[in-house]
Formats: C-alpha cells, sequence, structure tokens
C-alpha cells in the first residue's frame, strides 16, 4: 500500500517498535481537542489520549506479531483519529488469517487482565464493565505513588473499550473479519462477503436504535458509523460487480464474442435451466481455481520453510497438510 497516495498521506513517524515502523495521521490530535471539550478537564483528557494512543499501538502490533508468528509478514502501522491500521499479509491459510484478526484483541486483553486488579479495589468497582463509563481520577497534584493507580484505571477503561468495540461482528472491525473468514469457509466468496456486509449493517441500524433509545450518545454514534461504513461498502462492492460485468453497454465478461452474441436471437439464448447450470459450473469452476491457488500458496510457503530450517521446523500439523497436498497433486497428475 503506497501511503502517500491515500487517505493517511498527511502522517509523521513515530519510530520503530518492535521492528515495526509506526506513523501517526496528522489529525489525531483532534482525538485530544474533544476529549478535553468533552471532559473540561485537561489533565485527565492529555492522559487519556495519550492511553488510548499506546493501546491502539500495541493493538496493532498484536496484529503484526500474530501474522508474522504464524507464517505472514508485516512491517507497517498507522494511527489515525478513527483507530489503527497494520499493513499486514496473512499466511494463505485460515489459521493464519484468523490468528492475525485475533491478535490485536488478544492483546487489549492481556492489558486488561493486567490492570483488572486496582480497578476492582478502586471507587469505580460497580461500574467497571460498562466502556463508556469513564472514571473521574484526579491527576492534577498528584504524587507519583498515587498516580500510578489512577493510570492503571485508565488503562483499563481504554483497553476494555477496544476490546468490547472490536469484538463487534462488523465490517471493519476485527471481530468483522473473523465473522467474513468463517462465512467464507461455508459460503461462495461473493455470497460470504454479502452476508458479513449485511449483518455489520444490521448491527450498526440496532446499535443506533437503543443508543437513541436509552440516550447514549458513544451507542448511537458508534451505531450510526457502523451502519454507515457498511452500507457504504455493499454500494461499493455492488459498483465494482456492474463496473467488472459491463461497460458502454457490451458484456465483456467472456471476451469479445459477448458483442456478436448481443445480437442473437431469443431462441438462440439457453433457457433458464441451462443458464442455472452454467452459472452453476462456472461458480464450481471458480471455487476450484481458488482452493487450488490457496493450495499452491500453502505449498510454497511450506517447502520454503523446508528448505531453509530443515523438516524438524515442521509442526505436526504442517506434515500432515503437506502430504495432504502431496497426495492431492499425485492424483490429480495421474491418467
Amino acid at each position: 500500500m503506497n501511503s502517500d497516495r491515500t487517505a493517511f498521506a498527511l502522517s509523521v513517524p513515530c519510530g520503530t517498535w518492535f521492528g515495526i515502523q509506526v506513523r501517526i495521521n496528522v489529525w489525531f490530535f483532534l482525538v485530544g481537542v474533544a476529549l478535553c471539550l468533552r471532559l473540561q478537564d485537561i489533565p485527565l483528557a492529555l492522559t487519556l489520549t495519550g492511553i488510548l494512543f499506546l493501546s491502539v499501538v500495541f493493538h496493532e502490533v498484536g496484529h503484526i506479531l500474530a501474522t508474522r508468528f504464524s507464517g505472514g509478514s508485516g512491517d507497517e502501522i498507522h494511527i489515525t483519529p478513527f483507530g489503527g491500521l497494520a499493513m499486514c499479509s496473512p499466511a494463505p491459510t485460515t489459521y493464519s488469517r484468523l490468528l492475525t484478526a485475533a491478535g490485536g484483541l488478544l492483546v487489549n486483553l492481556a492489558l486488561c487482565l493486567a490492570t483488572i486488579w486496582p480497578v476492582l479495589n478502586s471507587d469505580y468497582s460497580e461500574s467497571w464493565w460498562d466502556p463508556f463509563t469513564l472514571p473521574r481520577v484526579a491527576l492534577a497534584g498528584q504524587t507519583v505513588a498515587a498516580l500510578i493507580p489512577s493510570l492503571l484505571v485508565l488503562t483499563f477503561k481504554a483497553n476494555w473499550l477496544l476490546l468490547l468495540v472490536n469484538l463487534l461482528p462488523v465490517h471493519p472491525l476485527d471481530g468483522g473479519r473473523m465473522l467474513h473468514l468463517v462465512l467464507h469457509s461455508k459460503l461462495e466468496a461473493q455470497a460470504a462477503r454479502t452476508a458479513y456486509i449485511r449483518v455489520g449493517a444490521f448491527i450498526g441500524a440496532i446499535g443506533f436504535v437503543l443508543g437513541f433509545v436509552f440516550e447514549n450518545v458513544w451507542v448511537m454514534g458508534l451505531g450510526t458509523v457502523v451502519m454507515l461504513l457498511n452500507m457504504h461498502e455493499e454500494f461499493r462492492m455492488h459498483t465494482q460487480e456492474e463496473e467488472s460485468e459491463s461497460f458502454m453497454g457490451y458484456d465483456f465478461s467472456e471476451g469479445y464474442t459477448s458483442l456478436e452474441r448481443s445480437g442473437a436471437t431469443e431462441a438462440d439464448q439457453p433457457g433458464l435451466v441451462e443458464r442455472w447450470r452454467q452459472q452453476r459450473d462456472e461458480e464450481r469452476r471458480r471455487r476450484q481455481e481458488e482452493e487450488e491457488k490457496e493450495m499452491e500458496q500453502t505449498l510454497d510457503m511450506l517447502l520454503e520453510k523446508l528448505h531453509l530450517h530443515g523438516e524438524a521446523a515442521l509442526t505436526p500439523s504442517e506434515r500432515k497438510q503437506l502430504q495432504q497436498i502431496s497426495d492431492r497433486i499425485r492424483n490429480r497428475n495421474r491418467p
């Protein structure tokens, strides 16, 4: 991804963390401004902004470390006012894609577990579960010893919020990515993506209604953003389909011969049953091509690992997978 030509162009480098380049969007300061206006407490707002920044960075680092652990690659993170974006490429396996999506959630969960004890022993123990209830801790004029428990409480709240929001099974959050992977394993690619986007739009609409009914501006705002993002994604998906299927009134999906067929009589056109069979065969062929491509990518990855580190480096599951691919190729090549 060329960051110089995207919406993330207005960003500045923030160094290298764990071998990962971190860049922050210049508009991220709006988060601090919004919190200052909302909380009317500048020390608390700026401290919370810093904690949110670090929590989002660690969340995105979790994604990249997870994809590296599972055989993928990643080396860059962008932090924006709306969250983070990890530039990573998982290995062509369902395991790698799922672990990559869950990597950030696992980091937030670990930080919540590490900081929950001070929360349960504070004045905010009764509302610890509510991610939208911000503890009004006093920071100004406090000693270092007195500040630590307050900082731990804010750290828990920030990571608890990130964990719960990202668990939502909606585009473009981590929970939505995992839902998409599950649907993709059960359905055809286009059907899986359509279902995934519509689930996100429905959940966003539910969030908007609940936020409005219970007068929770945070839930209503989150529901609105999720609903609009998913509606926009579905519109973009359908627009791309239409552009790929036709141009200037002609169907180029099957090459220039479609120009000749466009003038054919109705009697020359296949019937309803025949068209259904053609679509079914085409879908089966496309699915087989996707499986073959994924199998080839997996085989390349395993052979490279075998070449670089030897057979001992392969896990039992990888050995079994390599054997299955070898058997499949052998059977395919038999006369």
